[in-house]
């Protein structure tokens, strides 16, 4: 068993950027009996579980005599140090030029890199301090985001191992843009550059600051000394992870040259920065006593990331990135693609954020029938709430109601829950907790077509026809991403991760396929899945959905809608709301 008595951790961190390494000796004071050290076996934000230790290799011991300790792995991501009495001194290197891992761990390359508490151990039970001073090649600086105290020139002292894993530190040499917004340092680091840097950083970082601007109206105030955007252009660069005040956030690579890809850009800042509010501070339980070792599950997610997912839209609407009528048809397209999957009926906002370390991953067969996108589902249970309490109050709103909740539950107990989130709203408006408790804890319960209709919006359903496969934007072309398990095209025998090479004869593409469903009883498609050819001949079925919508409010209802988005709005009678704008930083699939 081992205990810590007193005093902080410490560690040294030399930095080798040609090997791409780092060298690690870690100080534990005090330790007695067996110490235990592991790598966290998650981070908060990426709800799986990962081996994040796996890089780490050469661990060795010694007491405060220099006598060697005898070191045996415990687990998948531990380490027993036998005979610890006194001072015990652990070393050992870590690889971090990991691109799958860079997210949680970060990345070392040879003139800059970011790294994070995830590559550092931890004492399980210390809840105390944690030290960590860098050793950097000549010439390297170092932007350090709020968090922690400074104690000398390249260390600092964390509060606790979570605020060290909560802050990523970038070194080398990067381009670092610094805004005061209302008299909070904003610092935009980026690692790397992209056509047209020179030009676009500065109109990118005045709409960020902008979005950045409307959460500070929503709140009153921002919740820390600084702010911090660790900004990537490198497409390896797969991040969205917010931190307590900080982002690590990846762009696609064409961000300065391609107007879409510039807006996404802002929203997935938009995105992470309100996360500063709501789950870095305001967290469902049990969130707010992590477990780094075997996961810390929460109903919560729906709300966490799925009003989240809201106000990315809502805040890049209001700063003029989107129309408001892009924002109507944003929501109406998450609910569509919510609705045509089996799982809809099948699994609730709540289920799906508990079982997050499940299907966090979405790379896996089936997902489309026993998962629900929790960000998605959340979305649109708060675009619910903003239109019930827009419709139905005088002045509440799903700003005021939000920012009263966080007020009444930051940092208290072990986090909020469901029916803590409906006890609050039911007091903001009778019926309105229930409500969305309902949809929440429901399968197939999103009520978004009665809540259009509160706004002033006529609702249209159609049939569609469709064969029930699910393809993927970022996926290679052709490959079966999903196959709905009610479907056409599961009768027929198909099966996801397939290659669909010809369609009724023809080479696939997508287009084709589309066309032929649209059109056709029936349709053929030829499939490879490995090395094993098959065919199938689907017989097209049809599917409802929300088909459109007109506007059949009145003006007083139009200003109600301009007002909330912060954008004009005030469409003829009858005039249909086009429903062509679906945008995914997570990736767009297509049910056809």
């Amino acid at each position: 068993m081992s205990r810590v008595i007193e005093g902080p951790v410490a560690l040294r961190v030399a930095v080798d950027p040609a090997r791409r390494e780092i060298g690690v000796t870690m100080k534990v004071p005090a330790a007695g009996g067996t110490l235990r050290v592991e790598s966290p076996t998650w981070v908060p934000g990426d709800y799986s579980f990962a081996t994040l230790g796996r890089d780490l290799f050469g661990l060795t011991a010694r007491d405060a005599t220099g006598t060697a300790l005898p070191v045996r792995r415990s687990g998948w991501q531990g380490y027993d140090v036998d005979g610890a009495d006194g001072d015990v001194e652990i070393a050992y290197t870590a690889y971090c030029s990991s691109w799958e891992r860079s997210e949680a761990c970060g990345i070392l390359g040879q003139t800059n890199g970011v790294l994070t508490g995830g590559r550092y151990l931890r004492v399980p039970g210390h809840h105390g301090a944690y030290e960590v001073s860098y050793e950097l090649p000549p010439g390297w600086a170092v932007h350090h985001p709020s968090g922690a105290e400074q104690i000398a020139e390249t260390a600092w002292r964390y509060p606790s191992y979570e605020v060290l894993l909560d802050t990523p530190v970038c070194l080398g040499s990067f381009d670092l843009v610094v805004r005061d917004v209302d008299g909070t340092p904003f610092s935009f680091v980026f690692l790397d550059r992209g056509v047209g840097s020179d030009s676009q950083v500065g109109p990118f970082v005045d709409q960020v600051e902008a979005a950045v601007r409307t959460f500070r109206t929503m709140f009153g105030s921002f919740p820390f000394a600084d702010y911090t955007f660790v900004c990537s252009l490198n497409p390896l660069a797969e991040w969205g992870l917010e931190h307590l005040t900080s982002t690590m956030v990846g762009f696609d690579p064409h961000l300065f040259t391609d107007p879409d890809q510039f807006a996404i850009g802002v929203r997935v800042c938009a995105h992470e920065f309100f996360h500063a509010w709501n789950v870095r501070r305001l967290r469902p339980a049990p969130l707010d006593d992590l477990d780094f070792e075997r996961g810390s599950f929460t109903e919560g997610l729906w709300v966490a990331e799925g009003f989240t997912r809201y106000y990315e839209f809502l805040s890049c609407t209001r700063t003029g990135v989107y129309t408001a009528r892009q924002f109507i048809s944003s929501v109406v397209n998450y609910y569509r693609h919510l609705a045509a999957l089996p799982a809809y009926e099948r699994v609730s906002p709540i289920e799906s954020s508990s079982t997050t370390f499940l299907n966090h991953d979405d790379k896996y067969p089936g997902r489309v029938n026993d998962a629900i996108d929790y960000y998605d589902a959340g979305m649109v249970i708060a675009f619910g709430i903003d239109a019930t309490l827009r419709s139905q109050t005088a002045d509440a709103t799903l700003d005021s109601a939000f920012r009263g909740f966080y007020e009444t539950h930051v940092g208290k107990g072990p986090g909020y829950t469901p029916e803590d989130l409906r006890d609050y709203l039911e007091a903001v408006h009778p019926g309105l907790g229930d409500q969305v408790l309902r949809e929440a804890s429901s399968a197939g319960a999103l009520g978004l077509r009665e809540h259009l209709q509160l706004l002033g919006f006529e609702v249209h359903d159609e049939q569609v026809p469709y064969a029930g496969l699910v393809i993927r934007d970022s996926d290679p072309p052709g490959t079966i991403y999903g196959v709905l398990d009610t479907s056409p095209a599961a009768a027929s025998g198909v099966a996801p991760e397939g290659l669909i090479t010809s369609v009724d004869g023809a080479p696939f593409d997508l287009p084709t396929l589309q066309w032929a469903i649209a059109h056709d009883p029936a349709v053929t498609i030829d499939v490879l899945t490995g090395n094993q050819a098959s065919r199938h001949e689907i017989e097209v079925g049809s599917q409802e959905r929300i088909g459109g919508l007109t506007w059949a409010g009145t003006a007083e209802q139009a200003a109600r809608i301009a007002a909330w988005t912060g954008q004009p709005f005030a469409p003829a009678a009858g005039e249909a709301i086009p429903l062509d704008f679906y945008e995914n930083f997570h990736g767009v699939e297509t049910v056809i």
